[in-house]
């Protein structure tokens, strides 16, 4: 029997694995086509990332925490991001969370159907922010309320409260009128914007807008009875025309609700998951924006924005503290606009130019540790954000969430504890305390050599312990 030589030829992979050919192909095509309708969607929006900016960068996130906290790590002052967070078309409504700079996210978030814009900013903890307001009433309830007339008579009100305080000027042409008003509910956002004036933050705001209509309250219920020296000027039957029905209860028409931490509030073009209200410019709009650009309504957009400043250099905080007093004060230079305090990121801002006084402080919190400080040569205060210990000596006891931060004044020689907590703690701070006599001599010293390398004395700090005694401020 004769035997044939047999031939071998290599066999191709996808004799193997039928249609790998075919699913490669594809995938190819689904990525040319992404890639061309990512470039169609630039090329139709205008927008062109620079070297001089904005930042391109763009992150979702799935906690609210992690995107705050990569707001502040990839800020800069001269480039700020934003959180916002919207309901997620795709996944039954729930809140994700994405970090960009406003101009980026905007370009994405107008070429949505209008129905999947369920997007809101979040007014970061302890940001500086616009002055802005709630208004709603059902209209089911009040079908003799006029809303933009009563809208208006607020307006005006809230602006002669400003020049009381804080001599500012403003007027409607200040303030960006948005409105989302529907057959059964009416609605409007009220902004006040002013390039270079703002509130140290919304909590602040917050107590400003309540202690105003807490002044409505009182002279609409003494029949103006009294001279008041800004209601007095408006006739008394607009001042009760603020009143709405909830209900309830009969209460003027100000949502006071949106002034906690970490506040969600609506975008402009922006509605509610499952309704059709957006957020538009009202047709009683007067405002002028901050900044004419050719694209108007992107210039409207960033400032509906609350907490966004992308130039806070020149910014001026407004204060209206619990006891009502008030205060006006510069930016704090060397911080980003998202953080009242810089992050720990980078090494060398959890040391301010004392040494010493750091190693005091770290010793006085621990088990705690510095977070970071922020050294403020003009007033030589020392300013030292506190994690891993929220001992507050106002309630005697650990705060549950808030932390704590401690002031040392230089020139005075002492230290204090303070508290972010604004609701349990507004305006406090502990009793002044000398510091140790050690650092005191130093401070005295005019030779930073000797001051910047004396060695750490454990028992210097033995004695020293967290539990202050109470002082309100």
């Amino acid at each position: 029997m004769g035997t044939e030589s047999a031939t071998f030829t290599p066999m191709e992979p996808s004799t193997f694995y039928p249609g790998s050919a075919e699913i490669k192909k594809r995938v190819n095509d689904i990525e040319e086509k992404c890639q061309r309708r990512r470039l169609l969607l630039r090329e139709a929006s205008g927008f062109r990332p620079t070297l001089l900016g904005p930042s391109t960068f763009s992150e979702k996130y799935y906690k609210q925490a992690d995107a705050l906290e990569a707001a502040r790590e990839h800020s800069t002052r001269q480039d700020p991001l934003c959180t916002f967070v919207y309901q997620d078309h795709y996944n039954e409504g729930r809140r994700m969370f994405i970090v960009a700079h406003p101009e980026v996210y905007w370009h994405s978030f107008i070429r949505q159907k209008p129905e999947r814009r369920c997007t809101y900013e979040v007014i970061a903890e302890g940001a500086p922010c616009w002055l802005y307001l709630d208004l709603e009433f059902q209209t089911s309830l009040n079908s003799d309320s006029n809303g933009p007339s009563m809208t208006k008579t607020l307006l005006e009100i809230i602006c002669a409260f400003l020049k009381k305080y804080w001599d500012l000027q403003y007027t409607d042409k200040n303030v960006l009128n948005l409105d989302s008003s529907t057959r059964t509910k009416f609605s409007r956002h009220l902004i006040f914007c002013t390039k270079n004036v703002a509130f140290k933050h919304n909590i602040h705001a917050g107590r400003f807008i309540k202690s105003i209509i807490s002044e409505i309250e009182e002279y609409v219920a003494s029949n103006g009875s009294a001279f008041h020296e800004v209601l007095s000027f408006f006739p008394l039957k607009d001042l009760a025309a603020l009143f709405v029905e909830t209900g309830k209860k009969k209460t003027i028409f100000v949502d006071t609700m949106v002034y906690t931490k970490n506040r969600h509030f609506r975008i402009f073009k922006a509605t509610k998951w499952g309704k059709l209200s957006h957020l538009e410019v009202s047709t009683d709009c007067t405002y002028e924006p901050t900044d004419q650009r050719k694209d108007k309504m992107l210039s409207i957009f960033l400032d509906s924005l609350i907490s966004f400043f992308p130039d806070n250099s020149t910014l001026t905080l407004l204060e209206f503290n619990h006891d009502s007093s008030i205060d006006i004060k510069k930016f704090p230079r060397g911080l980003s606009q998202n953080h009242r305090f810089l992050t720990q990121n980078n090494a060398t801002m959890t040391e301010s130019p004392y040494p010493t006084i750091d190693k005091f402080i770290g010793k006085l919190v621990h088990p705690g540790h510095i977070r970071c400080s922020i050294y403020f040569e003009d007033s030589k205060t020392v300013i030292y954000e506190i994690l891993g210990n929220r001992f507050c000596a106002n309630i005697n006891r650990h705060h549950k969430s808030n932390n704590i931060y401690f002031v040392v004044d230089l020139k005075e020689k002492i230290y204090y504890q303070k508290c972010h907590d604004e609701e349990d703690c507004p305006g406090f701070r502990s009793n002044f305390m000398p510091l140790p006599v050690e650092i005191c001599f130093l401070l005295d010293e005019e030779d930073d050599d000797i001051f910047f390398n004396i060695p750490d004395s454990d028992e210097s700090h033995s004695s020293i312990r967290c539990d202050i005694s109470i002082e309100q401020e």
